[in-house]
């Protein structure tokens, strides 16, 4: 289909708009803010007499209009081979179950400022895809509405002083990593080949190289957004500073972000990769990573861990020690509690930082029914024990299960992370330095059928249940849930702390004062006080 035609120099408006001291007018017009990117809905046969309307029959306009201006190269429509072909590659079958009305492939900051506007327009609502790697159904994919796909942010531009880097949201953290090598630079990203940008950012980032650098959020110059009123701001610790705070941990929130200039710095070869234990070395690999989260971490920075614990059929109960290095020093003296055991499987060794996200997403599953979950709790090793142990005392209930394999991961927050998360004012996340070190304990499975959802969501909950009052009853609780492994069945917002959680919403209402991001953005995780699915397991 012919595109719509849009005349370039009005296009340019939403930037100029952005400079009114006012965000958003109480008198703010939609159809004129359209006007001003271009695109007139009275050449719109369906929008031009617009009235109130179901939410089906709104989609059906704003995907119609949607086709008419931009043509149906960037649109995908239900019935297509690449409808499905997009549905069917996520991360999570829960989330290829879902079935918007259409799919939109924007090109430019612009046509996404359109497709808010339209959303508000039609009141259809909408879901933004980066990596599309979150595990719940409606995370980043919608039923009825429109998922956008940002796959055509793809730019990875370093800067002329190669202290910065330009990411598009469209990019998955190996894409950027093999083009940052041919400079010898990184940055501070995800940690997995597959992971999107976005998601990883807006939702704090643990890194390689927190340690000594912070979490990814803490390692972005400025953010490029796409707000609720189709204004286009780049904010900065100096230029919208509430907005970019709020976009350190806030989710998807406050706006569409269309590209994250990141920190750069030099990188060459690195040092990583897992090796596994068996269950007789079980106490020393916690000894390990206790030590290393309470005081190694400290002494030598350029150091990562990460322990996991499962179960493998024929071999029994393992732990996978995730080690990694930022120089290209093989077995650094800080793994050397590690160094001493005797795995049964090695894959540690140099690469480059793309080569150690492909070797950590080794063995991951893509297209199955998939789960997270997480809490933080106040570091102490004799919890180490209560978790794994609990951990394993319930796992028979859902071993048996087709495609299964449950896990639980202890990563620390160390100190050299907390004093990373107060750069440039500081974080949304609420984590206090004061009482630190933490640590996280995650737990994820894959599995086959959904005939087994209900069983293998009770035995997540009821170890977070069991944990939990057990932390609680030593004085070493802590509320704060990472957003990048919480399940449906969490709100990580409201624990970043109550004097977060009202200046999180208190910006939200001055940049998008009719509640877009809230309303007609339902995914993932709200201001709103409650989780996505209030109906605990």
């Amino acid at each position: 289909m012919r595109p719509f035609t849009i005349v370039p120099a009005i296009a340019l408006a939403a930037g100029v708009r952005a400079q009114m001291d006012e965000f958003e007018a109480p008198d703010f017009n939609v159809t004129e803010a359209l006007l001003a990117n271009g695109v007139n809905i009275s050449a719109l046969p369906e929008l031009a007499p617009l009235v109130e309307r179901s939410t089906f029959s709104g989609c059906s306009i704003a995907c119609n209009s949607l086709e008419i201006i931009y043509g149906d190269n960037k649109l995908l429509v239900e019935g297509s081979s690449p409808y499905d072909a997009f549905t069917g590659a996520y991360w999570s079958a829960m989330q290829a179950a879902v079935n918007p009305r259409c799919i939109f492939k924007p090109t430019s900051t612009i046509e996404v400022s359109s497709l808010v506007l339209l959303s508000r327009l039609t009141q259809c609502p909408f879901a933004v895809k980066g990596g599309g790697h979150a595990a719940f159904s409606g995370a980043s994919n919608i039923d009825g509405g429109i998922t956008v796909s940002m796959e055509n942010f793809k730019k990875v531009e370093v800067s002329a002083d190669r202290k910065t880097a330009d990411i598009g949201p469209g990019n998955r953290w190996v894409d950027v990593y093999t083009t940052l090598q041919k400079f010898d630079l990184g940055v501070v990203g995800g940690r997995m080949a597959p992971v999107g940008v976005p998601g990883l950012v807006l939702g704090g980032g643990i890194s390689f190289f927190s340690n000594l650098r912070g979490w990814a959020c803490d390692n972005v110059e400025s953010y490029e957004v796409v707000t609720a009123s189709g204004l286009v701001v780049n904010a900065t610790p100096k230029s919208y500073s509430d907005l970019y705070w709020a976009l350190r941990g806030g989710g998807s929130n406050f706006g569409i972000v269309t590209n994250f200039k990141l920190h750069a710095f030099p990188l060459g070869q690195m040092w990583g990769g897992q090796r596994i234990y068996t269950e007789n070395d079980f106490a020393a690999v916690l000894d390990a990573i206790y030590k290393f989260a309470k005081t190694g971490s400290a002494k030598d920075t350029d150091a990562a861990e990460i322990v996991s614990f499962g179960n493998i059929a024929g071999v029994g109960k393992i732990a996978i020690v995730q080690t990694h290095y930022a120089k290209p020093v093989a077995n650094a003296s800080v793994f050397s509690d590690f160094s001493v055991l005797k795995p049964i499987a090695d894959n540690t060794g140099l690469g480059s930082l793309a080569d150690m996200t492909v070797k950590m997403n080794e063995g991951a599953a893509d297209g199955q029914r998939q789960t997270q979950w997480d809490v933080t709790l106040k570091l102490d090793r004799d919890l180490f024990t209560f978790l794994i142990n609990t951990f394993y005392t319930l796992l028979p209930e859902v071993a048996g299960f087709a495609g299964a394999f449950p896990t639980i991961s202890i990563q620390a927050i160390t100190e050299g992370q907390l004093a990373g998360m107060q750069k440039n004012g500081g974080n949304a996340l609420g984590l206090n330095p004061s009482k630190g070190p933490y640590f996280v304990m995650n737990m994820s499975s894959r599995w086959t059928n959904a005939a087994d959802d209900a069983a293998i969501l009770k035995f997540f909950s009821t170890i977070i249940k069991t944990v939990k009052a057990e932390a609680q009853s030593k004085g070493l609780d802590n509320e704060y849930i990472y957003m990048n492994y919480a399940s449906q069945f969490m709100d990580p917002i409201s624990s970043y702390g109550a004097k977060n959680v009202d200046r999180l919403r208190r910006i939200s209402k001055k940049y998008d004062p009719q509640q877009v991001f809230q309303k007609l953005h339902p995914g993932h995780f709200k201001l709103g006080g409650k989780a996505p699915n209030a109906n605990m397991p």
